[in-house]
Formats: structure tokens, C-alpha cells, sequence
């Protein structure tokens, strides 16, 4: 898989059947088979508070050549029993559970993990609570997320990271192989350690845009089926 480094697209915000989600029930060699034929050069799994998946990215790695597959987990913040947010923290070799803020930037810390806050502005989902305090914990946070509840939500946080000068990152928050590739960060990074410090320094664009409308009536479609099957 040859890709020129100036079209080198890596996906940062993946799930698995791991992520135990009504949407997420894809294995991993399926979605890095469905990641190569789209010509992406790497993706992050980023299931939701677990590392399962992160002996199947030991063994998918040593078949993926150049391929990078990045460890990762979108860790729920919890406090005072309230949700305040997620937390993609990449680059991990063992499992962070969801824990109030602070925690869970020292256990990323003790892992030399780098740590993006997820869709921080989508109210219609999880968004990030008390940003303004908090991000200068972080190494960036998420500008592009093709889920986004809309448009504007994507805007407000590239506007952030613009204002506040803080690094960014972007991907698709797949639950579905239909979903793969459609956003994410370009980099001429060939190595993990290349592709976090080019985050890290600002040295990568993105790429991709949010869902459509008949895409996202789809997912749902698809989410509604299997609740229906699991009632069966």
C-alpha cells in the first residue's frame, strides 16, 4: 500500500464491536479491511471506556505493514455522578475506566498517552462540560466529528482550537463500516511517534465532512433492527 505522504489519512475515532453500542458490531479485520480499501493509512479504535480490542490490534499489526492501527479508548468523565464529557486518549497500552476528569488525564499521563476532548460542543449528545477550565489539560480536541448533530457544533470547536491555539483532531465516529473514512486527520506521519507529534505541533490538516441525513436515517434504521432482533 503505497500512499504518497501528502494523501496520507488516518481516521481517529473508530469503533468496534467492543464498544458493547446497539450500532457497534463490527469485528477488526473487517474494519481494517474496509480502512485499506478506502485508502486510509491508519485509524485509531476508540471504543467506549475498554481495551478489549487492544490483543486483536497486537496480532492485526503484525500483518498490517505499514499500516498504523493506534490504541485507543473514548473514556466517559464522571463526577459527582453526572456525565461531563468524553475524553479520546490515544496511543495506550492498557485500559482507562471511566473516572472524574483529572483522573483520568493522570492515568493517559502515566501512559504517555495524548489526550483530545471528544465532539466537546454536541449538546445533542455528550458535550463537554466546563471546557473553558479544562482544556489546558488536554493535547487537543476534536474538530471534526461526522456524527456531529450539526454543522455548527463541528465549527464551534474548530473556532475554538483556533482561538485557544490548542491542537486538534478529527474522525469519523464509525459504529458501522459504512461509516469509516468519512473524516478525519491527513498527516505525512509513517510512525505512531510521528503521527503524535505531528498533532501535538499542529502539523496536520483534516479531512471529511458530517453525515448526511440519509446516511444517518440509515444507521438508525440498522440500529432499530437489531433491537428488534435481540428481542426475538
Amino acid at each position: 500500500m503505497n500512499i504518497p505522504i501528502f494523501q496520507r489519512k488516518f481516521d481517529l475515532h473508530v469503533h468496534s464491536k467492543y464498544s458493547q453500542d446497539i450500532n457497534s458490531k463490527e469485528e477488526l479485520q473487517k474494519i481494517i479491511s474496509r480502512a485499506k480499501k478506502l485508502g486510509l493509512a491508519g485509524i485509531a479504535i476508540t471504543d467506549h471506556n475498554t481495551a478489549k480490542a487492544f490483543k486483536e490490534i497486537d496480532t492485526a499489526r503484525k500483518q498490517a505493514k505499514e499500516f498504523l492501527i493506534i490504541k485507543g479508548e473514548e473514556v466517559m468523565v464522571k463526577e459527582n455522578g453526572k456525565i461531563c464529557g468524553e475524553l479520546l486518549c490515544y496511543f495506550l497500552q492498557e485500559e482507562i475506566r471511566p473516572a472524574g476528569f483529572q483522573e483520568i488525564i493522570d492515568a493517559a499521563r502515566k501512559q504517555g498517552a495524548l489526550v483530545s476532548i471528544a465532539h466537546p460542543f454536541d449538546t445533542a449528545r455528550i458535550s463537554f462540560q466546563q471546557i473553558e477550565k479544562r482544556f489546558p489539560k488536554v493535547d487537543a480536541i476534536e474538530i471534526l466529528n461526522s456524527r456531529a448533530s450539526t454543522e455548527e457544533v463541528n465549527k464551534k470547536a474548530e473556532e475554538f482550537s483556533a482561538a485557544k491555539g490548542i491542537p486538534w483532531t478529527a474522525g469519523s465516529d464509525a459504529h458501522s463500516l459504512l461509516e469509516i473514512g468519512r473524516a478525519g486527520i491527513v498527516s505525512d506521519a509513517s510512525s505512531e511517534e510521528n503521527l503524535r507529534k505531528a498533532i501535538s505541533k499542529k502539523l496536520v490538516t483534516v479531512f471529511g465532512k458530517r453525515a448526511s441525513a440519509a446516511a444517518k436515517l440509515d444507521l438508525k434504521a440498522k440500529a432499530l433492527l437489531r433491537r428488534l432482533g435481540a428481542r426475538k
